[in-house]
């Protein structure tokens, strides 16, 4: 498993050097390297060996042997569940860098229609076609498009410092690749709900802790256990199920909330399309209209600057979709992404 790891951090460590990653390239190195996933891989190993330990020992007794295969159970689900949130935080920082990134190429463009703003603006006013103060407001909208490429670039570092927890390694700032392009969920919510119990460690823990309120009380029914003891055991059985009602009613209802969420992203993505689609046939428009005189140049660069922020809020839905799929891979313990490779 060690030189498994070790393959998987060298692949990854070596596409970085080239100044590329992929969110496949990242996920890989995060399971290698992030040390709250390895620390549950190690916990289910240790589960695994208490088990065998105990299976092997003819004087073990039912309880602790119970206890032992749950405890692997839960470890097996727990492994699981890490993975699925190391997903979720792996694509919230890569996907916030990347819309990092985007941003400068965004602001770039606009400082440069600012710029270009103003020179028309100084030239009018030269010709005596325009005030002062259009020129000041000019100057003041160039300064804040330049603020705003200073607050963006600001916030790379903290970005890169998210994606190096995420990582569990340090890395420069890498070039980041388009992620894959999003698909409609094409899994209905009772799917989802469809083995719910063996898939989230909180409902794996509840129908376990019933399961031995149900193996304490058979173990109390007897003729030479105290009496109050018996009672003790079905006032906690009770109350285990109790607990199991109500973790199953709550991950339902964070299930089908984290699916709404995911359905609403998607909307989203559809519109953002829309919006890009019209900006640009508008610069295409805009383009043949410069070629045939009838638009000025500045018109023209409005036309990109419109495409070039309408590709920016398609690239804002789409990471925002992926994100609510990660989070609906969580609440319903299975990867909806199709981006996690776990054994």
């Amino acid at each position: 498993m060690k030189r498994a790891l070790a393959l998987v951090t060298f692949l990854a460590l070596a596409a970085l050097a080239q100044g590329a990653l992929d969110a496949r390239e990242a996920l890989r190195l995060a399971l290698a390297q992030n040390p709250t996933y390895q620390n549950a891989r190690e916990a289910l190993q240790t589960a695994q060996l208490e088990l065998e330990a105990l299976r092997a020992d003819p004087s073990t007794l039912i309880l602790p042997l119970t206890q032992a295969e749950h405890a692997l159970a839960l470890a097996e689900v727990q492994a699981k569940a890490a993975a699925l949130s190391l997903l979720e935080e792996v694509l919230s920082a890569y996907t916030a860098l990347a819309e990092a990134q985007g941003q400068e190429a965004v602001l770039l463009k606009k400082k440069a229609l600012q710029e270009r703003y103003l020179a028309v603006a100084r030239a009018k006013r030269q010709a005596g076609n325009a005030t002062e103060l259009e020129v000041i407001q000019a100057e003041a909208a160039l300064r804040q498009a330049e603020e705003d490429l200073k607050a963006a670039l600001a916030l790379r570092p903290a970005r890169v410092k998210a994606l190096e927890a995420a990582l569990g390694i340090a890395v420069d700032e890498p070039r980041l690749a388009p992620l894959p392009e999003p698909q409609a969920l094409g899994t209905e919510l009772e799917a989802l709900r469809e083995g719910l119990e063996e898939r989230l460690p909180a409902l794996v823990q509840a129908r376990q802790n019933l399961a031995l309120a149900e193996l304490e009380v058979r173990l109390a029914d007897n003729d030479y256990t105290p009496r109050l003891t018996l009672e003790k055991a079905r006032a906690n059985l009770e109350s285990a199920r109790r607990a199991l009602a109500n973790a199953l009613a709550q991950a339902e209802a964070n299930l089908e909330s984290a699916y709404a969420q995911a359905q609403a992203a998607w909307g989203q993505v559809e519109l953002a399309r829309e919006n890009r689609k019209a900006a640009e046939r508008s610069l295409e428009n805009a383009q043949k209209a410069f070629a045939a005189g009838t638009l000025s140049q500045v018109q023209l660069l409005e036309a990109e600057v419109a495409l070039a922020e309408a590709d920016f809020a398609l690239l804002q839905a789409k990471n925002a979709y992926l994100r609510a799929l990660a989070a609906l891979s969580v609440a319903a313990g299975v990867d909806l992404t199709g981006l996690l490779e776990v054994e």
